[in-house]
């Protein structure tokens, strides 16, 4: 009971740093080109179909769970987990500074399948480090394209250098942890990478629901990919403001305008949470209460 004060103070401060930087950010764009670029109702198909990339993404992350999860003996159909895992969105979204949703998905597992729960929560933690180690691999691959200030032989150097080191981490951290075997790792890389293409094309979608101009696409890609790094921090909620900020200071290394990025991030924030809202609907099927008493 003593906690519940700590966590409501959390999900306010949460709140609180949205609404901030929701607010400095959209004071520093020209609010007349906002409403010109955010609304294209004749475009409302790619707008279906950045919803549609975004939760195919989702989808591949749940399969990718699974693996680390039959690996620890929990034998979950595809069908069950990727319920449990809308679950888990739902709560990651609605109730900041609460029990969360990897946390909710670890004592239901626990309850529900005799599963150690340090095992529980070690697979969860390698699976969010994988997923950002093939965020990093990607972010690396379109560095040589980028208008950076170096030589382009020194920046393919560089990427693929990068690339070597983050894949040794990512066998060596699932060799050391959890102790997968090739077939295995093989196969958590491939979907990691096919979740971060799909988040890609989402956001890429949303660029073009904007009419964004066709030299934008691949820095606010790259962008879009580091904001995805900082949103992974409990400041805000789902990312809400994080994301923006990182847009509108992050663009001017390469001297763009941010507005696009900057709406598209908040067109991603919304799809995600009508998306995580289908979650909702499964909180009953894997109620904790019901899984302590079965």
């Amino acid at each position: 009971m003593s906690k519940q004060p700590g966590k409501k103070w959390k999900a306010v401060l949460q709140v609180l740093v949205s609404a901030c930087l929701i607010v400095f950010v959209f004071r520093n764009l020209d609010m007349g080109q906002v409403r010109t670029l955010a609304f294209h109702p004749q475009r409302a198909p790619i707008l279906a179909a950045a919803f549609i990339a975004f939760n195919l993404s989702k989808i591949v992350a749940a399969l990718r769970l699974n693996v680390y999860q039959r690996h620890a003996a929990v034998q979950l159909s595809e069908a069950e987990n990727l319920r449990l895992y809308y679950a888990g969105m739902f709560l990651n979204l609605f109730l900041p500074g609460g029990i969360g949703g990897d946390g909710y998905k670890v004592l239901v597992l626990h309850r529900r399948h005799a599963v150690a729960l340090r095992t529980l929560v070690t697979i969860t933690l390698v699976d969010r480090v994988g997923g950002m180690l093939a965020l990093l691999v990607i972010l690396c691959t379109l560095l040589p394209p980028l208008s950076f200030p170096w030589h382009a032989p020194g920046a393919v150097v560089f990427a693929l250098a990068s690339v070597a080191a983050i894949v040794a981490v990512f066998v060596l951290a699932h060799r050391w942890l959890i102790k997968l075997d090739a077939a295995g790792l093989a196969r958590v890389f491939a979907l990691g990478i096919g979740v971060q293409l799909l988040q890609l094309t989402c956001m890429g979608m949303l660029l073009v629901y904007l009419g964004t101009p066709a030299a934008y696409y691949l820095a606010f890609l790259a962008m879009f990919l580091v904001s995805s790094i900082a949103a992974v921090l409990p400041l805000s909620v789902g990312g809400l403001g994080v994301r923006e900020a990182t847009f509108l200071f992050g663009v001017n290394l390469f001297h763009l305008d941010p507005t696009y990025g900057v709406i598209a991030s908040s067109w991603f924030f919304l799809i995600t949470v009508l998306s995580s809202m289908i979650g909702a609907l499964f909180l009953g099927r894997f109620s904790l209460r019901a899984a302590a008493t079965g």
